[in-house]
Formats: structure tokens, sequence, C-alpha cells
């Protein structure tokens, strides 16, 4: 049950047996009123207030909370976010991935903990996020942004479930308008750059993202076995994360590709030059080892400075050169999906739909030919008769 307890008085039997209020130890010091309720545990819970009322409504107010299931016991609000993201958020996303678990934990420590790591869970309020995202967004672009307070989202909502705040506050905040980012896919004669640019251990890899589509992840996990030289195929089945060859993450991203000859033969270069390294790896490090994504990166940022290409050109940026390819190799959108390992038809299309034919004469005249041939065949009917 509720109820108020004052910390200041205590109730004793005087002199003459009657009960009368005496001054305690701490009367005077501190705050008087203890608003006292049943926790969750079956427990007493009690939180001190300078004014009765509020304690006596405060306590009605958890006792409420606990008899309609919506309790959160306030002495969990009081860690602190870092606290609570590095020893139970982070730790419990078994789920993620290597690459995802090293992307939340960036975020976490460039911008998330900076701004709010010690800041107590209980006091955080939407007014809290909308500041966070005001500050984010002027370092970081609205994409980045987006990303970042995903991250934020997800480790509030995990809070809410374990019962240490009663509410997100990371709901409604507006986040600022990403503008779709239109791919334009990289001239013929840049690939060749990048090609001969890039460390030659790592120029096969320039020629898999360009002539297969692969993600990077892929390019760097394609291991020998799954390159048919004969069938002139190869064979997507892994991606290398954190140095280890991992299954792909969707059924989708699983699939086998016609291989040109282009790319065959760069591939029996490379192995001419390298053997493979652990679990049949193609592209190796200099230690042929697989390859770090560290030292991956900063050799494409150089090839990419001294093939004169925009800084921020990407190795996905490949990936959009070879659909480009079969596009205008008039290739259907279904087999481009495939080829991409696109999980759905809607994601090819939101990404390259601008690049497929859009001429306003395409069709004309076809609805006609079919509404002449349907009347040809009833005047033929009626010749009949």
């Amino acid at each position: 049950m509720a109820r108020v307890r004052d910390l200041w008085t205590k109730t004793i039997k005087g002199d003459d047996g009657k009960l009368v209020k005496a001054p305690t130890a701490r009367h005077g010091q501190g705050k008087r009123w203890l608003a006292c309720w049943t926790g969750q545990d079956g427990k007493e819970a009690t939180k001190a207030f300078d004014v009765k009322t509020q304690a006596s409504s405060y306590a009605t107010r958890m006792e409420a909370d606990r008899l309609r299931g919506t309790y959160v016991d306030p002495r969990q609000g009081q860690q602190r976010l870092r606290e609570y993201g590095e020893e139970k958020w982070l730790p419990s996303q078994l789920h993620l991935r290597p690459n995802s678990v090293e992307l939340y934990e960036q975020h976490l420590r460039k911008h998330i903990y900076p701004r709010l790591g010690d800041r107590r869970m209980a006091t955080l309020a939407r007014s809290d996020m909308k500041a966070f995202v005001t500050a984010v967004s002027a370092v970081l672009a609205p994409s980045t942004v987006a990303t970042v307070f995903s991250v934020l989202r997800a480790l509030m909502n995990a809070a809410v479930d374990d019962g240490v705040i009663p509410a997100n506050p990371c709901t409604r905040v507006p986040l600022p308008r990403v503008d779709p980012r239109v791919v334009e896919p990289l001239p013929a004669k840049a690939i060749l750059a990048l090609a001969e640019a890039i460390t030659p251990r790592y120029r096969l890899a320039v020629w898999l993202g360009a002539g297969l589509g692969l993600r990077e992840g892929e390019a760097l996990g394609l291991v020998l076995p799954r390159v048919d030289f004969l069938r002139r195929k190869v064979e997507v089945r892994y991606q290398l994360q954190r140095g280890k060859l991992v299954e792909l993450k969707t059924k989708a991203s699983k699939r086998t590709l016609p291989a040109d000859d282009l790319v065959l033969a760069e591939i029996s270069a490379h192995m001419q030059k390298w053997k493979p390294g652990p679990q049949d790896l193609i592209i190796t490090n200099r230690s042929n080892k697989p390859v770090g994504r560290s030292s991956f990166w900063e050799c494409w940022a150089d090839a990419v400075a001294a093939a004169g290409l925009p800084k921020g050109t990407r190795f996905h940026d490949l990936r959009h050169f070879y659909a480009s390819g079969l596009i205008k190799a008039n290739i259907g959108p279904k087999v481009i999906q495939s080829r991409l390992g696109h999980a759905k038809i809607a994601e090819t299309f939101d990404v390259y739909g601008h690049l497929f034919p859009d001429d306003e004469e395409l069709g004309r005249g076809a609805i006609e030919t079919m509404i002449a041939s349907a009347r040809a065949e009833q005047e033929r009917n009626r010749g009949a008769k």
C-alpha cells in the first residue's frame, strides 16, 4: 500500500502513557517526507520529498503503476547511459554480425557517449534527444545522423523493455531530411585507373566489384573453390568480416554469377602471383592473411586520389558500375536483382530505376495494335458466317 512517513518526527508514549510526537535524530536535516510503496519484487521502495503532498502523490502513482503492470523501479533509471550501453545493451546484441557490432560501437563511442554518456537514464527527455540531433547534425550528413540516432533509439527501447525507464524519449523526434542519393556510375576509364592505382595485391578486388558487382566483404571473402573456370561462373557464398569468413546474411545474397573472360583472367593472373590464404581466400594481405578493413580502406583511399577521382568515391561505386553495364545491355530488372543479390525488386528500382530507358515514345501503338488484331479477327469470323 502507498503511504507517507515523516522522517523528522516519531510517535512515542509520553510520561502519562499517551502517544505524542517527538523529534527524530535527523529532525530538521534533509528531506522530511518519505514516499513508500511496494516494488515489483514485493519489497518496500521509497523516495524522499520536501513536501508531503508531493510524496503522497508519488507513492500513489508508483503503486498504481505496479498494479497496471507499467511499474519502473526509480533506482534503475539512476544508472548512466554509458554504463547501461557498455555493460548491458551492447553485449546483448548477439544477433548482430561483427560488422554491425563494430558500427554500433563507433557510433556510441564517437557521437552518443560524448554527448549523453554521463546522463542518468531517468533524466533523459525528448528535448534532450532533439538537442542531440541538432548537435550531431552540425558535423554529420543527414543520412549518418539517421543511422546514429537509430542506434540511440534502439538502446533506449531496450531500456524500456528492461524496466530502466518508463518510455522511450526518442519517439517523435524529427530528423533532418535525407535527400535520395542519385547514383552516377563511374565511367569505364575510372575503373581502369583504379585497377592500376591500387596496390597490386588488391587489384583483383576492383575487378570483382566492377566485373561481378560484389560488395567489399564479398570480394575480400571470395574463396578459390567458388570459382568455376570451366563453366565461367563465380559462386558468392561468404563475406569477410573482422578477418573471418561468415555466411551471407540473406538468402538473396547467395548467388551464382556468370563471369566475363576479363574477370577470370584477372583471377588467374592474381593466383599466379600469390597463393591462396587461410580457407582458400583468394585475396590476402602481405602476410598472406585475411585483409583488414582499415588497411584496405587506406589503400582504397590512396587509389582514389591517385586515379584523380572525387574523395568520397566508395568501393560500392564499383557495384553501381556493374549494374549500369547490365542495364545498358538490356538485361531485365529481375535478372539484375538476382545478380546484385537484392532481396526485393523494389530495392533494385529504388537505386537504379533512373538508369533504365525512359523514352516517352516507348509503348506507343501497342494498344492500338492489340485492338486492331481483335477487330481483324472479328471481321474474319463475320465473313465466315
